[in-house]
């Protein structure tokens, strides 16, 4: 018998050409290339945490665009990467100090970004809008003063109880250039009578001079963080967020306050390079982050200060981040702009004062 051909009704035929634009459809989606944009910022600990804990969100927000995190030791080796890059970048999104980011954007490396561009700019508290910068503000973190709870008689509150050597018995110290001692100078000329920033800066490394009997280490290795964490040192100056951090893994072996009388806090930048290969991409990424959501999840993830007025963030994480009502009113405001320019100075201030490893 000969075997028939298997037919279609009329009712499957029709069913079967309906189908037929959806599957198409499906291929056609799947085919869709993803847009990868390629990120320059830190490492260390802020690496493990933005791309353990924020990046991962802004990819579920936006399943077509995929993340290259590159680290860099410091926002310096992020200038020369854009200086490198200049012309033919293959970086979109490059997060710098404010005070460096000023000399990217002065030598045009970087793309002036506004509301146009990124909504959220309209958002910004005050202190994210810098006038000589062209990304803006992405967070803000407050130098902090770290110490082994172990060692202090009790928490110490202000600055000055750096120079009470019932605190400060075993101190550690970074040495220019490193932003935290260019930091601790603006610190120091502020507590002992410096009115102008620069007179100031001349006044702070003079008072400095005074911790240096017992400062034991300078420079800490690998870094202050683990110098108090593991009993080398008791006290010293360290940047809030990592000390949060650092504090949240070691309770009761490390801990850190935003003393009451102020401190200087560092704007750090979200910033497109000029050219960027994957733009449209890159301005979605930095909008999230500077949005509600990107704000409370650096906030409560990494304890960085929000610059967006909007983000709902509940009050134990800004104060963790040293951004409640009582910190931000005593926020001491730094020229990172002039004192990036004179750290060079201010290093010889330093060394020539004895402010260094013998």
């Amino acid at each position: 018998m000969t075997a028939r051909t298997p037919s279609l009704t009329r009712r499957a035929a029709t069913a079967s050409l309906l189908a037929a634009p959806a599957l198409a459809t499906g291929i056609a989606r799947a085919a869709d290339p993803v847009r990868t944009v390629k990120i320059a910022g830190f490492d260390d600990w802020f690496r493990e945490a933005f791309e353990g804990r924020v990046l991962p969100a802004f990819r579920k927000a936006n399943p077509g665009i995929a993340t290259d995190y590159t680290p860099l030791g410091n926002s310096i080796q992020a200038f020369g990467l854009l200086r490198g890059q200049s012309g033919r970048p293959s970086t979109d999104v490059v997060l710098m100090e404010a005070g460096v980011a000023a000399f990217a954007t002065g030598e045009n490396l970087l793309t002036k970004l506004g509301q146009d561009t990124v909504p959220a700019i309209k958002d910004l508290i005050p202190a994210a809008v810098l006038p000589n910068v062209a990304g803006p503000g992405l967070y803000l973190d407050s130098l902090a003063l770290a110490y082994s709870p172990g060692a202090m008689p009790k928490a110490p509150r202000t600055w000055r109880n750096l120079w009470d050597p019932a605190y400060g018995q075993r101190i550690g110290l970074t040495t220019p250039p490193d932003p935290a001692a260019l930091a601790m100078t603006a610190v120091a000329g502020a507590l002992f009578g410096g009115e102008e920033f620069t007179r100031g800066l001349e006044l702070g490394v003079v008072a400095l001079q005074r911790l240096r009997p017992r400062v034991t280490a300078w420079d800490p290795v690998p870094e202050i963080y683990s110098a108090i964490t593991f009993s080398d040192i008791s006290i010293g100056p360290a940047w809030n967020a990592r000390a949060q951090y650092q504090a949240a893994q070691y309770p009761g072996r490390f801990a850190a306050i935003v003393p009451e009388d102020g401190s200087p806090y560092q704007t750090v930048t979200v910033n497109l390079a000029k050219n960027a290969p994957n733009r449209d991409a890159a301005l979605t990424l930095i909008n999230w982050l500077l949005a509600p959501e990107g704000q409370r999840l650096l906030t409560e993830q990494l304890y960085l200060a929000p610059v967006n007025s909007k983000a709902d963030i509940p009050a134990p994480a800004l104060a963790r981040a040293g951004a409640a009502p009582a910190d931000v009113a005593k926020r001491m405001a730094v020229d990172w702009h002039v004192l990036v320019g004179v750290r060079d100075q201010i290093g010889v201030a330093w060394r020539k004062l004895g402010l260094a490893r013998s």
